[in-house]
């Protein structure tokens, strides 16, 4: 009997070592999962600068955004668009370097760049806008990236109808 209650214990230290091996793994899956899940995204750049406009600094149409999106991976990006936050539409998006005027929203293969305008607007106005890129990766999942580089998944709209703000 003592016998079998030591080799029950062994029996059981070996069972908790393996369940915590357990754990560590399923850690380290979890983390490659999310790793690969964000790997494309993350090798999408976003960066915008203000542009003088012909009356600036000081006329209504005395500048705007100028937006590049860059797909540094090795696969297309879709459903490419720039929200300027309250402004129209943007008035153009490019293909860079040929300058190929695009639809929008707009797809942007593996190394190319894309380059999207604002509207004209009063400088002060622009200063209260923060520009967000917003496009579909090859696996579907829709990102957001903002201008200080923060990627996240973009959240489908809520069925009921509520803001999440």
């Amino acid at each position: 009997m003592r016998q079998q209650t030591k080799q029950l214990a062994a029996q059981q230290e070996i069972n908790k070592e393996q369940l915590e091996n357990l754990r560590l793994e399923r850690k380290a899956l979890q983390a490659e999962v999310r790793d690969r899940h964000t790997a494309q995204a993350r090798k999408v750049k976003f960066t915008f600068e203000i542009v003088p406009g012909e009356d600036f600094p000081d006329g209504p149409n005395s500048c705007w955004y100028s937006a590049h999106v860059t797909n540094d991976s090795d696969e297309a990006i879709r459903n490419l668009t720039v929200d300027y936050q309250g402004l129209e539409e943007v008035q153009a998006a490019r293909l860079k370097p040929d300058t190929q005027l695009m639809e929008q929203p707009c797809t942007a293969g593996p190394g190319h760049e894309v380059v999207f305008s604002s509207q004209t607007t009063f400088i002060d106005h622009l200063y209260n806008i923060f520009p967000k890129c917003h496009f579909t990766d090859a696996a579907g999942v829709d990102w957001v990236l903002d201008q200080d580089g923060h990627l996240v998944e973009d959240a489908p709209p809520t069925s009921s109808g509520q803001s999440s703000e």
